[in-house]
């Protein structure tokens, strides 16, 4: 490990599992002190009980992390839910669910965040969104409504805080071995042939991998980043040009 956030102090939501437990673990190897805020509880990291949706629950963790720390450098939201059903046959529940753990909790915790960032001389926030937040799928009426709109959330916070030196970007990753996609097709009869359906139909025919999203994460934590804002990468092995071309 480079040393790359050796004295950054990061919060990464969703950290407990998946692709937010694979960042938060590679931002810790670079040397940052890393604040896992999830609904589940963990022993790598500090680790607060926080539900997303909660502004209490975001308030408080943001302000434990100024009072033991001093500073806020990186926030890297991750917690995410998806539900499978078209725009017909969505109910109301899961509907309002998946719009608020994937999109007004990126929107709170930006809202707490971003002020202890400003107070500690500028930061990054790294919002993770989906291959779904550019095309639409059949069967995921909420879940692409939802990254969608993080991606247009990310675009506001970053051009009203780039005064600030607060810097706002989007990681925009397809299935991958792990992560979200990962649990989801667990309870399929049959989840690797749906890894290899998805992969096939990928132009680089395989899945995401954690290091490439990862490395994308500590891209955009890092100076190596530090004039971009506003900005998605898509990590996606060309599957959004091949759906949009």
């Amino acid at each position: 490990m480079s040393g790359a956030l050796d004295g950054k102090v990061a919060v990464v939501t969703g950290g407990a599992s998946g692709l937010g437990a694979a960042i938060a673990a590679r931002f810790a190897g670079e040397g940052a002190t890393v604040v896992v805020a999830d609904l589940d509880r963990v022993t790598a990291h500090e680790s607060h009980v926080v539900d997303v949706t909660r502004e209490a629950d975001v308030q408080a963790v943001v302000d434990d992390v100024g009072a033991m720390h001093g500073r806020l450098d990186v926030l890297v939201c991750s917690a995410a839910v998806e539900t499978r059903a078209s725009a017909v046959e969505c109910t109301d529940d899961d509907w309002q669910q998946v719009l608020d753990v994937n999109l007004k909790g990126p929107f709170l915790c930006m809202k707490h965040a971003i002020p202890a960032m400003v107070a500690s001389g500028g930061g990054s926030v790294i919002l993770m969104s989906s291959v779904l937040g550019a095309i639409g799928s059949p069967g995921y009426a909420a879940y692409c409504a939802s990254k969608g709109g993080l991606v247009n959330l990310a675009k506001q916070a970053a051009i009203e805080h780039a005064p600030d030196g607060v810097r706002v970007n989007v990681i925009a990753p397809t299935a991958c071995e792990s992560g979200l996609f990962l649990k989801v097709i667990q309870q399929a009869p049959d989840p690797e042939s749906i890894k290899r359906f998805v992969a096939a139909r990928t132009p680089m025919g395989r899945l995401g991998r954690e290091d490439d999203v990862t490395s994308a994460a500590l891209f955009l934590a890092t100076g190596a980043s530090s004039y971009m804002s506003g900005a998605t990468i898509p990590l996606d092995g060309g599957l959004a040009a091949r759906r949009m071309g």
